[in-house]
């Protein structure tokens, strides 16, 4: 085996990149400002970055003293995330997902940002201004401080400027967080709020009317048309030859009430069932006409009668175990009319004599006999419907966000609305922090005032003894 130094590398066989020493410089330099919390996750996503010609999760400078948050965001991060989803205004939750990662984010505190945006297990796409919105709201204390955030997070000036965005982003942000209750914790269910009942899609014969009814003239779904008469003129009808506008035929195609095709009644629709299903079931055993009609009469009045008292089909498909009482039912109500009706054998002209228990024993094991063979025609059999087991659903707490605080009033978004249109048209369709500062600007929100009270008279012990 030979030695170790003759496996040794001479200086010359260790090549070093020159730009290497820059490289790791750079790194260096970027983990000192950035102070990652997990710095072997955050070493990954930056050289991912740079491989793929991405911006890095770098922050612009250290923060001190650092802002600590539960999720972990601070401004510094805000403002690199924003810089990297920018140029898309709707972002896909995966890019989104993945810029979070890159600052070793808390991703359930990114699920609470989802959650208010209501999109979360909803929507595969979010905005890109109600994102940063809603990630600004959790580092501040109002929604006045939050929209100050925003316009230094999104603004293109360098630090120490006005910090001037857009009009139109600025209201689109504003409106969107006033009318978002964060007040108080909520529970989230499968993305959609506590209480608020999810929104339907709409089927496709829905979409199939609203293309319908968009591609329509609106002359014709005015109901003014026919009252407004300049446009019509006295013609003449020789040999039924009448020429019509496209709008008229339209009008004059549509079907007439007497020609729409209704759907048969309940009732209609429920002897249809019972008519199908005694055809299937022809081949069975079939009682006399008489005892038929019989039992018929008797079965549909009790069972109606049942089903009225004891609620046993409450809009759903009826058990096995509800089929099974109202065959006992109608059995034993059967038994007792039969039982009135055979007191008075077996001579009718003695009304007063009883029969002989052989006798009922005889007559009831005929009838109990007859029940068994027929009972499937008396009353249908009724296969058992399994219920669907619910899944649990995916539960979120979003706790409450001061810097969005509750909905604000539409008086006052409409005021300072009006505010800030008028002030921008002056500052070449920009807001600024300064306006929103400004003395003359309306409340951004609703404060609530503090109750004063009186402060208490102090209580002399009534007990013991008073000493100086």
């Amino acid at each position: 085996m030979p030695e170790l130094i003759d496996q040794m590398y001479c200086s010359q066989q260790i090549v070093i990149p020159p730009k290497f020493p820059y490289a790791l410089k750079r790194y260096c330099k970027a983990a000192i400002k950035t102070q990652p919390y997990d710095l072997l996750r955050w070493s990954y996503e930056y050289f991912t970055a740079l491989a793929e010609n991405r911006p890095p999760p770098v922050k612009l400078r250290l923060e001190y003293p650092i802002y600590s948050t539960e999720g972990g965001l601070t401004r510094g991060c805000l403002k690199v995330l924003a810089a990297q989803l920018s140029p898309c205004k709707s972002l896909p939750l995966p890019m989104v997902r993945k810029a979070w990662r890159g600052f070793c984010l808390d991703p359930l505190e990114l699920k609470r940002v989802f959650c208010l945006c209501e999109i979360y297990l909803r929507e595969e796409f979010v905005s890109f201004l109600h994102f940063v919105a809603v990630a600004a709201g959790l580092l501040t204390k109002s929604l006045t401080h939050t929209m100050i955030l925003l316009c230094e997070t999104l603004t293109k000036e360098p630090d120490g400027g006005s910090a001037a965005i857009p009009v139109d982003d600025f209201l689109m942000m504003y409106k969107f967080l006033a009318n978002v209750d964060a007040s108080k914790d909520i529970k989230y269910l499968n993305g959609y709020r506590e209480g608020a009942p999810p929104k339907t899609e709409p089927t496709v014969e829905e979409e199939m009317l609203t293309s319908t009814i968009s591609e329509t003239p609106s002359v014709l779904l005015s109901d003014d048309y026919w009252q407004d008469t300049t446009d019509l003129q006295e013609l003449t009808v020789i040999n039924d030859h009448l020429p019509r506008t496209s709008r008229l035929s339209q009008r004059l195609n549509m079907p007439v009430l007497g020609k729409i095709e209704r759907s048969p009644s309940i009732e209609r629709e429920g002897q249809i069932e019972r008519e199908n299903y005694l055809r299937e079931r022809k081949g069975r055993a079939v009682p006399s006409e008489e005892v038929e009609k019989k039992l018929r009469e008797l079965s549909a009045s009790k069972m109606g009668m049942e089903e009225k008292k004891e609620g046993m089909v409450a809009g759903r498909q009826m058990s096995t175990t509800s089929g099974e009482f109202i065959v006992q039912h109608i059995e034993r109500e059967i038994m007792d009319y039969i039982d009135e009706q055979i007191a008075i054998l077996p001579d009718p002209d003695l009304k007063k004599k009883k029969a002989k228990p052989e006798e009922v024993a005889m007559i009831r094991e005929i009838l109990e006999t007859f029940l068994d063979e027929n009972m499937d025609v008396i009353v249908p059999e009724v296969e058992e419907v399994e219920e669907e087991e619910q899944p649990i659903p995916e539960i979120t707490v979003v706790y409450a966000v001061p810097g969005i605080g509750p909905v604000v009033p539409e008086e006052l978004t409409v005021d300072f609305e009006n505010y800030i249109l008028e002030v921008s048209k002056v500052q070449a369709d920009v807001v600024m922090p300064r306006n929103i500062r400004h003395f003359m600007c309306p409340p951004l929100e609703k404060y609530e005032e503090y109750n004063y009270e009186t402060p208490k008279k102090e209580e002399v012990p009534m007990g013991g003894v008073i000493t100086d």
